[in-house]
């Protein structure tokens, strides 16, 4: 899923200034985390007394745990048995239903009320990547308010109908079609002629950017030559392009557009992985439809970057490199500005060294 190749992302926001004032309400639990490989991590604890990781994925239908080892007898369902499909890896996997499974960090409980234990999971970890004890899906979006602090590694749980509009600079709709959340906007890419409307599964298990499964798309940014090449190959297209949907607007970002579209994404053009969504203090609200965003700074208000400048792709598929604009250096840099004011505050190598100097 990992490739070492890298790019610029600029990232540009104007800010969504906040004309409501809404009362404070205090988080019902608060859970250290940790981003690795891009994606939000949970860490519980272990039998060992020692953090054990979980996977935060707005993608998975389901709660998923890979380790028996502490799961009480009484929390298995009679066997019951169901299917947890991971589009961005493109696999679907059956588990035994597991019910009441609580797991803690320190004095903070969260209670996995109908997840998924898969015994034999080495294909799907693998295509994962996951070095991780389990998945913790989409029953803690549908139950609670999530608001996720890469900076600070916390996660903050808030009862459904909590308003938090007035701590975030944007803020943007996202459409729940069966519990999934999407992105929909209207966008050029420079391989297209016009606008078109694009529908993005938010995918917070996926480390990379931006995917398109689309044949058209995969038609139009190649030849007949290159697809005669890369589709035998199940190789796909890699390039940069600048990307804007509501208020927020990327330059450079990172865009890997797939030879064919798997059964499992049927139905939608893309995805938007952790890439995007870690350069943010945000909250995932399915009850309102909500995806609040503010930029990461540091302590003097220069952009503070969590990311790791990697490509991934899917299923670790290999690419054909194509730039259909001025190519970009390879050297990671993140430039952020208003869209208003265009006044570019570039990430100067002050900055980066500082950068690299707390990531010690």
């Amino acid at each position: 899923m990992k490739n070492i190749t890298s790019f610029i992302l600029f990232l540009c926001f104007a800010a969504v200034p906040a004309t409501i004032s809404y009362a404070q309400t205090e988080p019902l639990a608060e859970f250290p985390i940790k981003v690795i490989d891009n994606r939000t991590h949970i860490l519980f604890d272990g039998p060992n007394g020692l953090p054990r990781p979980f996977l935060l994925d707005t993608g998975a239908t389901t709660s998923v745990f890979f380790d028996t080892s502490d799961i009480p007898q009484d929390a298995y369902m009679d066997g019951e048995e169901a299917q947890i499909k991971f589009p961005a890896v493109g696999k679907s996997v059956v588990g035994t239903r597991v019910s009441n499974y609580v797991l803690r960090a320190g004095d903070q409980v969260f209670e996995s009320q109908n997840g998924l234990l898969i015994s034999d999971g080495d294909d799907l970890m693998t295509a994962l990547e996951a070095d991780f004890n389990g998945i913790i899906g989409q029953e803690i979006f549908t139950r609670y308010v999530v608001e996720i602090d890469p900076q600070a590694q916390i996660m903050r749980l808030y009862p459904n109908g909590t308003d938090l509009r007035q701590d975030y600079e944007i803020e943007h709709y996202i459409r729940l079609e069966d519990r999934t959340p999407y992105i929909t906007f209207r966008s050029r890419l420079p391989w297209e002629k016009s606008v078109s409307r694009k529908n993005m599964m938010l995918d917070s298990g996926y480390p990379g950017g931006m995917v398109i499964w689309s044949n058209r798309h995969f038609m139009q940014v190649t030849s007949l030559r290159e697809r005669k090449e890369l589709v035998p190959k199940g190789m796909g297209v890699l390039t940069a392009a600048t990307v804007k949907f509501g208020s927020l607007r990327f330059e450079n970002m990172p865009i890997f557009i797939a030879s064919s579209v798997p059964e499992q994404a049927q139905g939608r053009d893309g995805l938007i992985g952790a890439s995007i969504l870690s350069q943010y203090r945000h909250v995932v609200n399915f009850a309102d439809n909500r995806l609040l965003l503010s930029p990461l700074k540091d302590e003097e208000g220069d952009p503070f970057q969590v990311i790791d400048g990697a490509v991934y792709t899917p299923n670790n598929e290999d690419f054909l490199i194509k730039f259909f604009g001025p190519k970009v250096p390879i050297t990671p840099v993140l430039t952020l500005y208003t869209e208003n004011s265009k006044n570019y505050s570039p990430f100067t190598d002050r900055q980066a060294a500082k950068q690299e100097k707390k990531s010690q």
